[in-house]
């Protein structure tokens, strides 16, 4: 989970945002809550797929970068088809991206299981 302040829109105050990402029956998924202390305030939000772009900063943050890596690169035909299906990206960016698949852990995870279900092995590698 990972946090971080915003305006209260009810009172002005500034209150708290605590959200984070998981998989839900293999789907790709996040949610928060904004909470404010001092008008009592409560705000859910939730979502399917990528994160909104303006909170992966804080996730990062918390959990560090990662990389999905191959085991092995004969699988890399096989694996281009699962990363385009799963990012809806055409195949030249999914060539790319393939070799330098970065991101939330979460959504990694989420890849990898898309090529396991392929019987294509992956590592994943916090980022330093």
């Amino acid at each position: 989970m990972a946090q971080y302040t915003q305006i209260c829109s009810d009172c002005g105050s500034t209150e708290v945002v605590i959200y984070g990402q998981r998989l839900i029956a293999g789907e790709l998924c996040w949610s928060g809550r904004a909470t404010c202390e001092s008008c009592g305030s409560i705000a859910e939000f939730d979502g399917r797929g990528e994160l909104p772009e303006d909170l992966r900063p804080a996730i990062l943050a918390e959990e560090g970068e990662w990389q999905l890596v191959l085991d092995d690169r004969k699988d890399t035909v096989r694996a281009l088809r699962v990363i385009r299906e799963r990012l809806q990206v055409p195949l030249q960016e999914s060539k790319a991206l393939l070799n330098d698949l970065r991101g939330t852990k979460t959504k990694l995870a989420w890849i990898q299981d898309g090529l396991r279900q392929e019987n294509i092995s992956s590592t994943l590698i916090l980022c330093r």
